[in-house]
């Protein structure tokens, strides 16, 4: 009886999948069967507990997210997740895939990039920008145009090049890339509709 039950269970939960509105014209993002447009509550239905709703949307400009995975795996270290979130029609603009500012550091950045070109091939474009101030960043950026969809990684590290080694302990670990003085590290993966991120990318100086 119970075993009947369970499937009765799982054949409605199926059919209530089947019947649930998607938005017009819906296309795959490429990512764990999401689609561009889909709101936060078809979201969260589809990653379950592994989800969490944020109790104050994060703002992105264009966008905001209410809703994010955490300690999401790349590479064998964790990331989060946020589905941004079209401000005026409520569905889902973009997923960016974040690395903490203080875990941005180069031996992950590279294992990021390793886990990229294994799942989607060589970059469609790919560029770097070296800093040769204290007060700029260098830049590493590579971007995949995959079936409608932009894939877009970003490592964004302070340079300590200019600095002598005792002033670079004052400063941070030029080791591992962690800093106290205000040099945040970022990293990042953006997947949007194709032709919506910008087209910054340079050749490499």
């Amino acid at each position: 009886m119970l075993e009947h039950q369970s499937r009765l269970a799982a054949l409605f939960a199926a059919m209530i999948a089947l019947v649930s509105p998607q938005p017009a014209g819906a296309a795959a993002t490429g990512w764990h069967g999401t689609n561009w447009g889909e709101g936060t509550a078809e979201l969260s239905r589809q990653f379950g507990a592994a989800a969490t709703r944020l109790d104050r949307p994060i703002d992105f400009g264009d966008s905001y997210a209410d809703l994010a995975l955490k300690n999401y795996d790349i590479g064998g270290y964790g990331f989060t997740v946020f589905f941004q979130m079209d401000k005026r029609t409520h569905g889902l603009k973009r997923i960016q895939i974040e690395r903490g500012r203080h875990g941005a550091v180069p031996q992950v950045a590279k294992a990021v990039f390793n886990v990229l070109v294994a799942d989607y091939g060589q970059p469609t474009i790919a560029c770097s920008t070296r800093a040769h101030t204290i007060e700029a960043q260098s830049l590493v950026e590579e971007t995949w145009e995959r079936d409608g969809t932009t894939v877009r990684a970003l490592f964004r590290e302070a340079s300590l090049n200019t600095l002598d080694p005792y002033l670079a302990r004052a400063v941070g670990d030029f080791v591992t890339g962690s800093t106290a003085a205000g040099l945040s590290q970022q990293l990042l993966i953006r997947i949007a509709p194709a032709g919506t991120e910008p087209e910054d990318c340079r050749k490499a100086d």
